[in-house]
């Protein structure tokens, strides 16, 4: 990956000695040719143009730079604090300014308190919300204009790491040079704790452990920034992920097309309004349909890194993804969408209707607890590999089971568990489909995924006509009480549970004098399966439930094929 991440820095990236920073206003405190102030000037931000301010992050807190252009903290003196968010930047500012050498320009004369109350009233007219960044000029000049902060800033660079020094082989360009074991641009990666050092708290030798050179750092640094600005995408708005390409035989055997596809915003934005989308991640700004019409000249990794406080844990990295493997994820989507879209309604299904199943234990929670579990899923689907069909199914049946419970919206909660199970099963090749119109509900059970034995079937039509029910009982009761669901015991019945089901859904339905046609040709055809199924089921509650479920919420698709145009729209 992180051949990668250096070779895009290399490829589309310059060398810069400053770092990019985001802001919306610029706050100068001007300075004379003798480092007396003289006043504070307040500028709009340009991305372009940054070099001027030379804001260069440092790889601690204190300060938080190298160089005197630091953000701004604002916000009033709190009542427990010895000093105000502002008073506390001007410490960090005279902290990297006592670390300069001034050679051919005078030294800033800090007079904090004023300062503090210059900055304050410059900027207490400025919403809290925007952020500010705060920088110097001496005698007219911007920092990036002042060779003392150059050459500081260049030496600081080059003593970076120096404690965990020496000459090696970098593992990265897999050439020999001065490395060291304390500059990844990443901060997954550190020799502060005993499980990353070799030979125990000895930093001068913990270089042998990830040796890394200074050309590949500043490469891999600008690499990180380009993925950051133009391949940072998000599944349905709740997990972010980086895409890194990697160009196996070159770029130049890459489409032109799609580089810029990847590196090149404006033809990335006029491509994405041109072609008919296809998402797999739920992005307006995703690629992947794009990507995908590429030949397996290029692999794409996908990082999901998580960043808290100054560090960083990478939760799943999924490795030499092709684009004709995407085009199997693409196609298989496809299946799944033609399978669940009916009587002129298109379903749509993407990696965010898996992560509804897997994001919170429970729907209180503030914050997504299944997080990892969503993780393997992803990953096991892209790579193909087989998921534990009882793992998925805790998951996908505790979720019908809560919408089960409010009463209302469960069918389209059911059709998304199923469509979860099938894309499963497809993109990790335990079930191979191929939608196609038939014309009898035998021919549609037949045709259904993992719908392989008789009792699968008879589960499915016993689901389907209880649903029948529900939804008369629904209809009879100004909509909102179907008392039966108290007979579903929250999807939890067992073998008994369900055998005694079929006679009492008929039951009702005669005293509804709604047995009829379609309603006597599911109850026989239920029985018929049945029978035909072992005496004994031996299938687990999840398993019973889930394949009972799934009628329910496909029952629509199963009136089509037991009433009439005419029926199915009296019954809706």
């Amino acid at each position: 990956m992180l051949k990668a991440i250096r070779d895009i820095g290399e490829l589309f990236g310059s060398v810069k000695l400053y770092d990019e920073v985001k802001a919306n206003r610029v706050l100068v405190l001007e300075f004379d040719e003798k480092g007396e102030f003289v006043k504070t000037d307040l500028e709009n931000f340009f991305e372009k143009g940054q070099e001027k301010y030379l804001y260069k992050k440092a790889k601690g807190s204190n300060p938080p730079t190298l160089t005197p252009t630091i953000i701004l903290q604002r916000g009033e003196k709190k009542p427990d604090d010895k000093k105000s968010p502002v008073m506390r930047t001007l410490d960090n500012l005279e902290k990297v300014l006592n670390k300069i050498q001034f050679e051919k320009m005078a030294r800033p004369t800090l007079d904090k308190k004023k300062l503090e109350e210059e900055i304050y009233r410059s900027t207490e007219i400025i919403p809290s919300k925007e952020k500010i960044l705060l920088t110097i000029k001496i005698d007219g000049k911007y920092v990036g204009e002042i060779e003392d902060f150059i050459k500081a800033l260049k030496k600081e660079l080059e003593e970076e790491g120096r404690e965990s020094r020496g000459m090696g082989i970098c593992s990265v360009c897999l050439q020999e040079k001065e490395v060291s074991g304390d500059i990844a641009p990443f901060k997954f990666y550190t020799i502060d704790k005993p499980g990353y050092i070799t030979g125990g708290f000895k930093k001068e030798i913990a270089f042998k452990n990830f040796p890394l050179c200074y050309e590949c750092r500043d490469y891999i640094k600008i690499g990180r920034e380009i993925i950051e600005k133009k391949l940072k995408f998000k599944i349905g708005g709740a997990i972010t992920y980086y895409l890194i390409p990697e160009f196996i035989l070159g770029r130049e055997r890459v489409k032109k097309e799609t580089l810029s596809i990847l590196f090149n915003p404006d033809v990335r934005k006029m491509m994405l309004t041109r072609e008919e989308r296809k998402s797999l991640m739920n992005d307006e700004e995703e690629i992947l349909d794009l990507i995908s019409e590429e030949k397996d000249f290029i692999t794409l990794n996908f990082l999901f890194l998580e960043s808290e406080l100054s560090a960083e844990r990478i939760l799943l990295l999924i490795q030499d993804v092709y684009p004709s493997r995407l085009r199997e994820l693409f196609e298989a989507k496809r299946k799944v969408e033609k399978l669940f879209s009916s009587n002129g309604f298109s379903y749509t299904f993407n990696y965010y209707t898996i992560y509804k199943f897997f994001s919170k234990s429970d729907s209180t929670k503030k914050e997504p607890d299944l997080r990892k579990y969503f993780l393997e899923v992803l990953d096991k689907t892209f790579r193909g590999v087989k998921i534990d069909e009882k793992f998925l199914l805790n998951f996908l049946m505790k979720g019908i089971r809560d919408a089960i419970k409010k009463e209302e919206g469960y069918k389209n909660l059911i059709k998304d568990a199923f469509s979860v199970f099938v894309f499963v099963k497809l993109t990790t090749k335990e079930v191979d489909m191929e939608v196609k119109d038939v014309n009898s509900l035998e021919e549609f059970l037949e045709n259904l995924p993992s719908l392989n034995t008789d009792l699968k079937k008879g589960l499915f039509l016993l689901g389907a006509l209880t649903e029948r029910l529900l939804r008369l009982q629904d209809q009879k009761n100004d909509r909102g009480n179907k008392p039966f669901l108290k007979k579903l015991k929250g999807l939890k019945m067992n073998e008994n549970d369900l055998k005694g089901l079929l006679p009492e859904v008929r039951n009702k339905l005669e005293e509804y004098d709604k047995f009829r046609a379609g309603e006597m040709r599911l109850f026989n055809l239920t029985s018929e399966y049945f029978s035909k199924a072992p005496a004994v089921w031996n299938m687990s509650i999840e398993e019973l439930n889930f394949y009972f479920s799934l009628g329910m919420g496909m029952f629509d698709k199963v009136a089509g094929y037991i009433y009439s145009k005419k029926e199915v729209s009296n019954e809706e």
